[in-house]
């Protein structure tokens, strides 16, 4: 049986072995979850909560159940404090 060869010039050579080094090594990092924001808008936050009425949303603030912040007209909404409403909230 005769071997086969394949010949590559030394400078295509080390190309390949660096592209595939990056694709083993990109295929084994984990994937990341995208960076999550700590303060969502009025319609993130009723997305989360579960909720349409920004009447209700309001009242969870009024009732200091989640935290929000005010910079002239726009109010921002703590996701830590949603996520944390939630799980107080929780039925066993």
């Amino acid at each position: 049986m005769e071997g086969k060869f394949i010949a590559f010039e030394t400078k295509a050579f080390y190309k390949l072995i660096e592209e595939v080094t990056s694709r083993v090594t990109n295929q084994m990092k984990p994937k990341k979850e995208p960076e999550q924001k700590e303060w969502v808008t009025s319609k993130e936050a009723k997305e989360l909560l579960g909720i349409k009425s920004n009447g209700k949303l309001k009242q969870l603030v009024s009732n200091k159940y989640i935290c929000a912040s005010q910079h002239g007209r726009t109010i921002v909404y703590s996701r830590k404090s949603i996520l944390e409403f939630l799980e107080e909230s929780k039925i066993s």
